[in-house]
């Protein structure tokens, strides 16, 4: 960062960091220009009720008043009264101070984090199949392979740096790149096989793929016997998946089914990578255990070039997975419900046996709906933006409209969040807050405070430990800096998961990045967990293969008997399907140029003319069927909500299908939230929403549908919106509409 008068004015790439090597992409070029952006938060507000408007008061006593709210209605309702919802955009101290003050002290285990809504799958997956949590691997692995299955991930868009990388072992070995997803994106553009699956059916093209390998002999019989567990029912289940079946399924070619299994099995180094596309999904975790089956079966793990490499969203849901920011965990990739794990807690933090509570607490969509049915009283939101992220938005609403105290804390206002606030409390930015963070690879990164916060806005980690000492809790949140909480996060170190910080410290931090697991006195950290031999530093990855590839016993995972396991995953289908009356379905994802909900990209004029507004993407046949042409309005209703998007006709969907990115809601434009139609339901194991597939009914809109209402209009329709019941009314003739606002108000009754 180059530094000019207290601001930031250049950022260029590290060419000695091991994420990018340098490399930049749009939003890294541009990340400083929110920094000073108009809207920053730069002092907090307050209200004593709604019926009031926010005042701005100074910080201090915002804090003041935050810990008094907050105890009272703990007083008076209990602990599990009150929920925090934070985020992987925070440093990893603020996670980690989050979950100390509401597990242990707060007494609640009602904190989850916007991580649920891209990653919990993910780690489900691994923990169940693995034993721990996170990828076996690293980056170094892309160096490696020889074949790449790129699953559920728009790679090229939402990770390019890494996608990159990816393109330069291309060129270099010829290594394959396998690409499956609903829709052609620039990822596919650059696949030698792109395989455009039908959404939702991924988790029978895996089994499919992995019943072709295994009949063509190309299991690793000593791996499997050595290392797993589980083979035997899940190869019982492998003929159900064949080549036709499969090809029924997922709407895929035969051919091109047995042409990946075969580079799969041809190439001596095989990774995995995915993301939200699998993720996002009622059988998320399902879909990740069945990418681990991939490589468990053939022994393409835990070594140079091959692995299952999950692709984490946000900058450090890592860090935040690790510190025991959702609601079934505690620091150190430990369980809420595993008593010796609360019992190295508690002991950590000073606290009596049996204090944290054994019960996980609320996950993200659980926990808005028990604010909204008045069962959670208070929520303090933290670095996220939940009415823009969380499906069905209108639920979110509405729970925030219920609580009695909705605190939030950022760096910006207003927000879609910000504005439904009782109390603001103003949180720094990374360029402003020493911190650390920690990415897909297990790299930590140490954020150096380079200018100073904007008023009085402060690191969030410091927010939270000054509302914990007016809370009662001064002797255990009294922190000097941020290395003092990394410090103390360090003692959470696991040895049943291989989680260890303990050889790495501000200091060397400092000097570079540091991955884990970090032993006492490594010089390095180990690219390549579950090698118990391999804890030592290695002047390249290469040689832990060389050196233990003869030793089987060498490799162990942190399952109780060391093995891996396999799991017996059958094809089910998405929880909502298209029916006469919402006959398409609806995907979403990112764009390159934008990022989550726009409270930081949005306001870089240069990411703005890249990627300029929302749209939807459908098929030129059902374009023509429905009479819309390429720009014209098309209303997306699912049974939830709906939204409205300029339509962009193109072939890269299938017909029957369409597609929205994620990021405009209501601050860039009216109906823009794609999260109006999503759907709440939820993988039972992992918690995540299923956000990549809802049923919706596809609707051209009229010219002049949307044109502004004059003031006798809007005052007529409040009056009469106040007096009727809203499921299948009709705006009568009287009103002072015209015949397409008084169809277009029909609609929206009868959907809400």
């Amino acid at each position: 960062m180059k530094v000019e008068q207290g601001r930031v004015t250049k950022v260029t790439g590290d060419k000695n960091h091991p994420a990018n090597f340098g490399r930049l992409c749009s939003k890294g070029f541009t990340c400083a220009e929110p920094l000073s952006a108009p809207d920053r938060l730069a002092s907090a507000f307050a209200r004593n009720s709604r019926a009031e408007k926010i005042q701005q008061l100074p910080l201090v006593d915002a804090i003041n008043q935050t810990a008094v709210r907050l105890k009272k209605i703990i007083a008076e309702h209990g602990p599990d009264a009150v929920a925090l919802y934070v985020s992987g955009q925070l440093s990893m101290e603020s996670q980690y101070l989050a979950g100390k003050l509401a597990k242990g002290f707060i007494g609640t285990n009602n904190i989850d984090s916007n991580s649920r809504l891209c990653m919990a799958s993910a780690a489900s997956g691994y923990k169940l199949s693995l034993g721990a949590d996170g990828p076996p691997g690293s980056y170094q692995d892309i160096d490696h392979l020889d074949c790449a299955l790129v699953i559920g991930s728009n790679m090229a868009e939402c990770h390019p740096i890494l996608f990159l990388r990816l393109l330069d072992r291309k060129k270099k070995s010829g290594a394959k790149i396998i690409v499956v997803d609903p829709r052609r994106t620039p990822t596919g553009d650059k696949a030698d096989l792109f395989l455009q699956v039908k959404p939702g059916t991924d988790l029978a093209l895996l089994n499919g793929i992995l019943h072709l390998l295994e009949k063509n002999g190309r299991m690793d019989e000593k791996f499997i016997s050595t290392h797993t567990e589980g083979w035997e029912a899940l190869q019982a289940l492998l003929p159900e998946y064949s080549p036709e079946r499969v090809a029924h399924l997922t709407g895929l070619r035969e051919e091109d089914i047995r042409l990946a299994a075969q580079w799969i099995g041809d190439s001596p180094e095989f990774t995995t990578f995915w993301t939200m596309g699998l993720n996002q999904s009622t059988h998320g975790t399902w879909q990740s255990n069945a990418i681990c089956n991939l490589h468990l079966a053939t022994g393409k793990i835990c070594r140079p070039g091959s692995g299952p490499f999950s692709l984490t969203g946000q900058p450090n849901a890592m860090g935040g997975r690790e510190v025991g920011y959702l609601s079934h965990t505690l620091p150190g990739q430990r369980a809420i419900a595993d008593a010796d794990d609360r019992a190295a807690v508690e002991k950590i933090w000073g606290l009596a046996p049996g204090t944290i509570q054994s019960k996980p607490g609320l996950a993200a969509v659980e926990m808005f709906q028990k604010i909204e049915t008045g069962e959670v009283k208070a929520v303090w939101i933290i670095g996220t933006n939940p009415i823009a992220s969380m499906p069905n938005r209108a639920r979110v609403i509405a729970a925030l409209q219920r609580a009695e105290l909705v605190i939030v804390q950022d760096a910006f206002h207003p927000t879609e969040t910000t504005k439904y606030a009782d109390i603001l409390l103003p949180g720094a930015l990374w360029a402003e807050a020493e911190g650390t963070m920690v990415n897909s690879e297990r790299n930590v990164t140490l954020m150096p405070r380079a200018i100073a916060p904007p008023g009085e806005a402060m690191a969030d980690w410091r927010i939270i430990s000054l509302v914990a000492q007016r809370m009662g809790f001064a002797e255990n949140f009294n922190y000097a800096s941020a290395s003092e909480v990394f410090d103390e996060i360090r003692q959470t170190w696991n040895p049943k998961s291989g989680y260890d910080l303990r050889g790495m410290d501000f200091e060397k931090l400092r000097e570079q990045p540091r991955q884990w697991p970090f032993t006492p006195g490594a010089e390095r950290g180990e690219a390549i967990r579950y090698l118990p031999g391999a804890r030592t530093a290695r002047p390249q990855v290469t040689t832990l293969l060389g050196e233990h590839a003869d030793e089987p016993s060498a490799l162990r995972f942190p399952t109780k008997s060391g093995r891996a396991n396999f799991f017996t995953r059958p094809f089910l289908p998405p929880a909502e399907q298209p029916d006469a009356e919402f006959p398409f379905v609806l995907t979403n994802g990112r764009l390159e140029h934008q990022w989550h909900t726009l409270t930081k990209t949005g306001k870089v004029a240069s990411l703005n003319k890249l990627n300029p507004g929302a749209f939807l993407q459908i098929h030129p046949a059902d374009a023509e069927q429905l009479g819309v042409h390429q720009g014209g309005l098309v209303r997306v209703a699912s049974r939830r909500g709906f939204a409205v998007y300029p339509a962009q006709v193109t072939p890269r969907v299938r017909p029957g299908e369409c597609f929205a990115p994620i990021h405009w809601n209501e601050l860039f434009g009216e109906n823009l939230a794609v999260n109006a139609t999503t759907s709440e339901a939820v993988d039972e194991i992992s918690l995540q929403p299923e956000f990549k597939f809802s049923a919706v009914a596809l609707t051209k809109v009229a010219p002049g549908l949307l044109e502004n209402f004059s003031a006798e209009q809007k005052n007529y329709l409040l009056r009469y919106l106040a007096q009727v019941s809203p499921r299948g009314q009709v705006v009568p003739e009287t009103a002072p509409f015209t015949l397409a606002q008084r169809e277009f108000l029909r609609q929206a009754l009868q959907d809400s």
